[in-house]
C-alpha cells in the first residue's frame, strides 16, 4: 500500500512539474525550411543536426518542403542527393567557396546567413567587411544557402538606392602562394540598399563542384 501511494504521489509531483514547466516546444527545419509539425514523411540519406537552441536540422538537398497557402508543411518532395555518398556524408566540393561582405554604414540591416540549415555568420552594422572561406560547410552538389535580414533603427539617414550593401559567394581555387582566385560572375549574391526596409528570409540552393 505504501509502495502504492509513493508510486502516485511521484506521479502527481511529476505531472505538476510538467505543468508548471512545460517543455519548450522544439523546431524541424529542412534544408532551411521549417517543418515543424509535418506528418507521414519519410527521407533517407540525411545529415541531421542540433542548433544551441535544441532546434532540429535536416540536411539532404534534393528534397523540398510543400507548404500550404499558410505556410503549414504538407509533405516532402524530391529525394536524397546524398545517395551515392558513404554513410549518409557527402563528398565535399573541389573548388574553394568564399563568402564576400561589403558593408555600408549607410545600410540599416543586419543578417544572418545560414548554410545547409545551420547559423553560419550573423552581420550587424558595426560589422566590418570580410572575405571567409565556406568550403567545408558545403558538399559536392545541393547546397541550401539562407539569408535572414532586418532593418535597424528607424530608417536610413541619408542613404539612397546607389548605396548598397553586398552579400555574395564566388567560386575559385587557391594559388600556390595562398590566394584565392575568383571566378566571375558569383554563384550567390544578395543586394540591399539603403532605401530597403522590409525583412527578408531567402533561401537558395547552390550547385558545388
Amino acid at each position: 500500500m505504501r509502495i502504492q501511494t509513493l508510486i502516485l504521489t511521484t506521479t502527481l509531483l511529476l505531472a505538476s512539474i510538467a505543468v508548471a514547466h512545460p517543455a519548450e516546444a522544439l523546431d524541424v527545419y529542412v534544408n532551411g525550411v521549417k517543418a515543424t509539425g509535418l506528418k507521414n514523411a519519410d527521407m533517407v540519406n540525411c545529415i541531421v543536426k542540433f542548433d544551441a537552441q535544441g532546434n532540429i536540422h535536416i540536411i539532404s538537398p534534393g528534397y523540398t518542403v510543400a507548404t500550404s497557402k499558410e505556410g503549414a508543411p504538407l509533405r516532402i518532395d524530391g529525394s536524397s542527393d546524398f545517395g551515392k555518398a558513404k554513410h549518409g556524408i557527402a563528398a565535399k566540393p573541389k573548388s574553394r567557396y568564399v563568402l564576400m561582405y561589403k558593408q555600408n554604414p549607410r545600410v540599416g540591416f543586419s543578417f544572418e546567413v545560414f548554410v545547409n540549415g545551420l547559423s553560419f555568420r550573423e552581420i550587424g552594422l558595426d560589422s566590418n567587411e570580410f572575405t571567409v572561406d565556406i568550403s567545408d560547410k558545403l558538399h559536392a552538389g545541393s547546397n541550401i544557402v539562407r539569408v535572414v535580414g532586418k532593418p535597424t533603427g528607424t530608417g536610413p539617414q541619408s542613404g539612397s538606392e546607389a548605396d548598397i550593401a553586398e552579400l555574395r559567394i564566388f567560386q575559385g581555387h587557391v594559388r600556390d602562394d595562398g590566394a584565392f582566385v575568383a571566378k566571375y560572375p558569383p554563384v550567390w549574391e544578395l543586394i540591399r540598399a539603403a532605401v530597403d526596409r522590409a525583412p527578408i528570409d531567402r533561401s537558395t540552393t547552390i550547385e558545388a563542384e
